[in-house]
């Protein structure tokens, strides 16, 4: 629950604490990335814009065009959701008619770019909504949120403050449970890489029996977006609930 400070090996900080800093860096970072792209393709754009305009060529029906503008809306929101900053004034595009079609060719290279701005964000942005749901699902009268200014951030779902909102609870009041259960999951969701081999042993230790029935169908969505392998030692049959196709029985020598 502790771990040494970067700057001075001899003294200690939260671990909690250092998940979240460690992923407002991340958020920091990705952010960063986008805007720099966003800066390369806007300085470009009114070329690329009157060159598609010259060209006159499309490659979407009206239709498929509108269920393009959709997807994109649908991204945005679904980056935004989870902290990310993203500009969603324009999310809710306004559908094109048959007889707006010379609009395409050009609004079609506004949706290029869009993605590509997107993309730095999309990866970052699955891994937070996948820890959100994972988190939120065990805490009982919280919920996590993530904001990149504050990284970390639980408020009450029952105490409301003199404003009406809901309170902040500081991440000092967290469990122990519930702190070693949000260090677990974030180490293996943002910290391990693609083809690592992580051990786990005896997780049910300090897991909550509720916690244990959820534990393997929670591994299975970070092993499917960080492309990891995970080993599990364990004795209780809570753990391995559902999922008896996948165990292996060590048996001594007889």
């Amino acid at each position: 629950l502790i771990t040494n400070n970067k700057s001075d090996k001899d003294t200690y900080q939260s671990n909690v604490k250092k998940c979240s800093d460690d992923l407002k860096k991340m958020m920091m970072q990705a952010t960063r990335k986008s805007s720099i792209i966003a800066s390369r393709l806007d300085s470009t754009y009114p070329k690329r814009l009157i060159q598609n305009y010259k060209k006159g060529t499309q490659k979407s029906s009206f239709t498929k065009f509108n269920q393009e503008l959709v997807k994109l809306g649908d991204r945005r929101k679904a980056i935004s959701s989870v902290g990310l900053t993203v500009d969603i004034r324009d999310s809710d595009l306004l559908q094109i008619t048959d007889a707006q079609q010379n609009l395409i060719p050009l609004l079609e290279l506004y949706i290029e770019d869009s993605h590509q701005k997107l993309s730095h964000l999309e990866e970052l942005s699955e891994k937070i909504q996948l820890f959100k749901n994972i988190i939120n699902k065990r805490f009982k009268h919280k919920k996590l949120e993530i904001e990149i200014d504050d990284g970390l951030v639980f408020r009450s779902t029952v105490v409301k403050g003199k404003s009406g909102t809901y309170e902040t609870i500081p991440r000092t009041k967290l469990s122990s449970g519930e702190q070693n259960e949000l260090i677990l999951f974030f180490k293996l969701i943002f910290d391990s890489k693609p083809n690592d081999m992580i051990f786990i042993d005896e997780p049910e230790l300090s897991l909550h029996i509720s916690w244990q029935n959820k534990f393997i169908d929670d591994l299975k969505g970070i092993t499917s977006i960080n492309d990891v392998s995970i080993v599990i030692a364990t004795h209780s049959p809570d753990i391995i609930n559902d999922n008896w196709d996948l165990k292996i029985e060590l048996k001594g020598i007889e």
